[in-house]
């Protein structure tokens, strides 16, 4: 296998080195453009190995050293070289260096040609006549061959993205940073995949592009605005027979008529990795009498010994039902490299204010005048709840995110809102295109009637990068 890989990549690295004129484009440059474009799972199969020779080792500390890398990050027991592989029988040819790391400093193809060339000579022989300590094909391609971006899931230094698992779908299209997406569930106020009964479909455009170098690479735009409508989901009810049993059924119910989804995010032109969330999902119709309703797609409460009455309406309701109604979250964010130079370990931290309201609606049955009919009504009608913020602990929003993005890419999060924490994980299980990720959710207060104490689902996840 690893024979298999070498061999591929050194036709690829050759094929880019024919297809450009050799007066225009070097082989360091070409050498430099594939490390770059290769996909991170194949990029450990290159050559790479720990120089041991302590003269080589002093001789290439100095020469960081005299480039004007700071002496402080340089480590002359900590030298790894990458090359472009070559074929396997040729040992006795020359390797093409792309990559020489010291300490947590690296100088790259065009760098090592122009300024260490005996060095490069000598570390670039094919025999290798010095101490050196090969780093197996097995271990995980060197940090600064990891790309920054902000989420792994939907990165932006590629030109098309697609997503597809059972919380959310997502389709990047082309170049102008349009994203196209769907989801289950409101995951902002703690209730995910259908246990809020509702999902929507939105539209993500940026709108201001980012013009700061140090940071344009990850935060290309400097605003993002999404609009789009959410729906409400009609199956899926408590005691239900589904195909995934061991998944707890829902017990609240979307707005009829759907809403209409909006939210941006800006970041701050003066430093882009700080910014304002906005998102707003609003009902675009009230709990309407006039409107009939088919019963078995609402999870229904028995009213039992309660006292609902309803003074207005000819009939009395005969059971209750819990809605989701306005949604609406206002956070700060900040995106944080624990470093940038080495851009695999990647934090976002959200805190700010959490609205939602669930009102209970009483289920009417009509059978007057011959009709047989089912609404929901709420004004006109005594004793039922509406829940919403009402303390401070209710407003509170926070949530904070982990992301390893090196070559075992994996995330982790945690979530407090409308007192509920919601946590989510997804790890790789097949290279980076199939990945398994799984939400839990639970209230930190007394449970409402219509809240599942615990609700956790996991899902396969399919993500294709072009």
């Amino acid at each position: 296998m690893q024979i298999m890989y070498r061999l591929t990549l050194s036709v690829v690295v050759a094929f880019a080195c024919v297809a450009v004129p050799a007066h225009t484009q070097t082989f360091a440059d070409t050498a430099l453009t594939a490390l770059k474009t290769i996909d991170p799972e194949i990029l450990q199969y290159f050559p790479r190995w720990r120089i041991c020779e302590p003269d080589l080792q002093v001789q290439i500390k100095q020469s960081f050293a005299l480039m004007g890398y700071t002496k402080a990050n340089l480590d002359d027991k900590s030298i790894v070289v990458t090359a472009a592989p070559v074929k396997e029988g040729e040992q006795g040819q020359d390797f093409e260096l792309i990559l020489i790391e010291c300490g947590s400093e690296r100088m790259v193809a065009s760098e090592i040609s122009s300024n260490m060339k005996r060095l490069a000579m000598r570390l670039a022989d094919g025999k290798r006549p010095y101490c050196y300590n090969e780093i197996p094909p097995s271990a995980p391609p060197s940090a600064p061959q990891i790309a920054e971006i902000i989420s792994y899931m939907e990165p932006t230094n590629v030109t098309h993205s697609f997503t597809l698992s059972a919380f959310e779908q997502s389709l990047k299209i082309g170049t102008s940073g349009f994203w196209l997406k769907a989801s289950l569930g409101t995951d902002q106020v703690g209730y995910t995949f259908w246990s809020s009964g509702e999902g929507r479909v939105f539209l993500q455009r940026p709108l201001y592009e980012n013009s700061d170098p140090d940071t344009r690479k990850p935060i290309p735009y400097l605003i993002n605005a999404r609009l789009g409508f959410g729906y409400r989901m009609t199956g899926n009810l408590d005691g239900q027979s589904r195909l995934l049993d061991f998944i707890p059924g829902r017990k609240l119910n979307g707005s009829a008529g759907g809403k209409i989804v909006g939210g941006l995010d800006f970041h701050m032109p003066f430093h882009p990795q700080f910014g304002l969330g906005l998102n707003v999902e609003l009902p675009l119709q009230s709990i309407d009498p006039t409107n009939t309703i088919d019963v078995t797609s609402y999870y229904i409460f028995d009213i039992g010994s309660r006292r609902v009455t309803a003074p207005s309406f000819d009939i009395d309701p005969y059971a209750t039902t819990a809605v989701m109604r306005s949604t609406g979250q206002a956070t700060l964010f900040y995106n944080l490299w624990l470093n940038r130079k080495i851009p695999e370990n990647f934090f976002r931290f959200d805190v700010g204010i959490s609205y939602a309201e669930v009102q209970e609606a009483a289920v009417f049955l009509d059978t007057l005048d011959g009709k047989n009919e089912q609404f929901l009504g709420r004004d006109g009608v005594n004793g039922l709840i509406t829940w919403k913020p009402n303390e401070a602990l209710d407003w509170i929003y926070a949530k904070v995110e982990y992301r390893n993005q090196a070559a075992f890419p994996f995330g982790i999060s945690l979530q407090y809102s409308n007192q509920i924490l919601l946590a989510r994980a997804y790890i790789p299980v097949f290279g980076d295109w199939f990945y398994l990720e799984g939400r839990y959710s639970t209230p930190l207060r007394d449970a409402r009637p219509f809240e599942v104490e615990n609700f956790f689902m996991f899902s396969p996840v399919l993500r294709l990068n072009f």
